[in-house]
């Protein structure tokens, strides 16, 4: 075998491992790509699930607007990998319900904590929202201030939650006229705040309901004193009712007195 053959031979069987390398590393690239988009769509759903599934009063003006702009940068991220009209579409869509948002002066309805199923599901929200955030505080998408911030919202709604479950039970008792129970409810409620009473939120919660029970308490001492007036009247009444009885049965003119045997 001369040399020109071996070196045709070397240069045939070069080019082979490169084309293979070549794409050896496209398809690489190309996994690469696809996992990024996944996990881009992964978070997507996760941040549109925290806009949707967080009750408006334990998600603040400041951090609903950071979700949406974490939703529109994830879409960026996503429109740079993968143009899809579908994206942009959304994105823009987004983009408007932020802006609507942002302008809004009207607060949003806060959502009844009426069963403790409910409770569970939305303390689970809660422990995925913490997560995140270590996540975002990683990758330096949020500031340590403010991660601080939303951390210590978090350990106070993990205990308004119940309070503003009781709350609710409470005022339901109140409607239905239940007033002896609605007392027992709210003060279930100041006892969940108990671990963080000395919190400035948990002390604006914890007056209001204090409040509410002074009220109900002034309200019961009211009925009890109205029941008691109308038994006093009631005796009253049957007892001059009794003696009106007896003084006709002594003046009755029909008596007469037996005869002696």
């Amino acid at each position: 075998m001369t040399a020109i053959t071996v070196t045709v031979l070397l240069l045939i069987i070069g080019g082979f491992i490169a084309f293979a390398i070549v794409l050896q590393l496209k398809e690489q690239a190309r996994l690469a790509k696809m996992r990024k988009i996944s996990k881009l769509n992964n978070q997507l759903r996760q941040v549109r699930r925290y806009l949707d599934d967080l009750p408006p009063q334990y998600q603040p003006k400041d951090m609903r607007l950071w979700l949406f702009s974490r939703t529109i940068a994830i879409c960026d991220e996503l429109i740079a990998l993968q143009p899809d009209d579908n994206i942009k579409r959304r994105r823009r869509q987004l983009a408007q319900e932020m802006s609507e948002f942002q302008k809004s002066k009207q607060k949003r309805r806060a959502k009844p904590m009426s069963d403790e199923v409910m409770i569970v599901e939305v303390k689970r929200v809660f422990e995925s929202f913490r997560t995140f955030l270590i996540s975002a505080k990683r990758d330096k998408l949020i500031s340590d201030d403010i991660m601080r911030r939303y951390n210590d919202l978090f350990d106070f709604y993990d205990h308004k939650i119940s309070a503003d479950h009781f709350a609710y039970l409470a005022r339901q008792a109140f409607l239905s006229g239940k007033i002896e129970k609605a007392g027992e409810l709210y003060r279930d409620a100041i006892g969940q705040l108990a671990p963080i009473k000395d919190s400035v939120e948990a002390k604006t919660i914890i007056s209001k309901y204090e409040d509410l029970l002074k009220e109900i308490e002034e309200d019961l001492a009211m009925q009890r004193l109205e029941a008691q007036a109308v038994r006093e009247d009631t005796d009253a009444e049957n007892e001059k009712e009794l003696n009106d009885e007896w003084s006709k049965f002594i003046d009755d003119n029909t008596f007469t007195e037996k005869k002696r045997f």
